[in-house]
């Protein structure tokens, strides 16, 4: 398959990572609304992925906060 657009590049790309980063929930439900609106293969691609990884931050977050919840109610 020949990719015509590599898909997003810089600003963009920087925008996502920080928003994954700091906002990650908010990160995934822009990503998954990007991703339903998009016909560019590679650009679907990389909003899945984005989704993926805010989602993975999601749950590593969470699973943190209960460690640390554990280990103080002890």
């Amino acid at each position: 398959m020949e990719r015509n657009e590599p898909g997003y590049t810089g600003a963009p790309v920087a925008g996502a990572v920080l928003a994954t980063v700091f906002f990650p929930f908010i990160a995934l439900i822009a990503a998954l609304l990007l991703q339903g609106g998009q016909t560019d293969p590679a650009k679907r691609a990389q909003l899945r992925t984005w989704a993926w990884a805010s989602a993975g931050w999601l749950v590593f977050g969470v699973v943190v906060t209960v460690l640390l919840a554990l280990v103080t109610l002890h």
